[in-house]
């Protein structure tokens, strides 16, 4: 498994454990999923994470760009990101209906399947918009 795919996994359970927490127990659990979506987001930008530094440690390989511009990773991480931060921001802070994270649910199961196929729709969207592939290092 490879840092990208161990990054996934670990934002799609946490972000699917929240989101069950925060409508059985308590709603605040909600912003940690917006905290997800957030660092989803900015890892896109910075290439660090918490998390990262962890999969590092357990020895996890990197995946390199072939070419430079935009990954699929970090278009999958904005993506993610984005629409997380969007709809828990919308539950939280506009009163818009919690069913609303029924779109957050599916990007946490996608991102969680997407660490064992390879595949997720998110990366569809990044290669159909000209992200290049990595591999691994």
């Amino acid at each position: 498994m490879t840092i990208n795919a161990a990054l996934r996994l670990m934002a799609g359970l946490v972000v699917l454990t929240s989101l069950a927490l925060g409508t059985y127990l308590n709603a605040n659990w909600y912003y940690l999923t917006g905290f997800v979506g957030l660092n989803l987001f900015q890892s896109a930008f910075t290439g660090w994470c918490p998390a990262i530094l962890v999969f590092k440690k357990l020895g996890l390989k990197a995946e390199c760009p072939t070419d430079k511009g935009v990954t699929v990773n970090q278009a999958v991480h904005i993506i993610a990101g984005s629409v997380i931060i969007l709809t828990v921001s919308a539950v939280l802070f506009l009163h818009v209906t919690p069913m609303t994270l029924i779109i957050t649910a599916i990007i946490g199961a996608s991102l969680t399947q997407s660490a064992f196929t390879g595949w997720c729709p998110a990366m569809m969207i990044a290669s159909m918009l000209g992200c290049k592939k990595t591999t691994a290092s």
